[in-house]
């Protein structure tokens, strides 16, 4: 596609809020940069004709501390917590002398177990994780 824009990746952004797209820029459609602090992003003065490639790389942040929040969909906070009190409840089930405590501890596993899977069900399909990736998206012909 022709374009003036030289470095499309350095002067364009785009976002993504529900089922709408928007392209913005910080350059004009000569390619110069826009002055006004006001207008600094714009929407792109650019003809779209076969399509437009969106690409981006994310990953998400490594946890360092105890006070850390996952950088995951926040709908997914709770089952990590029942994934982790699994490990534990069967860390603590390996460890026991006792067989009740042992029974009762992998029993308390198999409970979190379950709650960490239905948690993935109901909320770890939803296509909002912070994983980067190649997206298309070809708008309709208008004309």
């Amino acid at each position: 596609m022709a374009s003036s824009i030289k470095y499309p990746d350095a002067s364009c952004l785009y976002f993504l809020e529900g089922d709408s797209l928007a392209l913005v820029t910080n350059v004009d459609s000569s390619g110069t940069q826009n002055t006004s602090l006001r207008k600094r992003w714009k929407a792109i003065q650019e003809a779209v004709t076969d399509g437009l490639l969106l690409w981006y790389h994310a990953e998400p942040n490594n946890i360092t501390s105890i006070n850390d929040t996952p950088d995951i969909d926040n709908a997914l906070h709770y089952p990590i917590i029942d994934f982790v009190k699994r490990c534990l409840y069967m860390d603590r089930a390996g460890a026991s002398p006792d067989p009740n405590t042992s029974s009762v501890a992998m029993n308390m596993a198999q409970f979190h177990e379950n709650k960490w899977n239905e948690g993935l069900r109901r909320y770890g399909m939803r296509k909002r994780d912070k994983v980067g990736g190649t997206r298309a998206i070809k708008p309709p012909d208008l004309t």
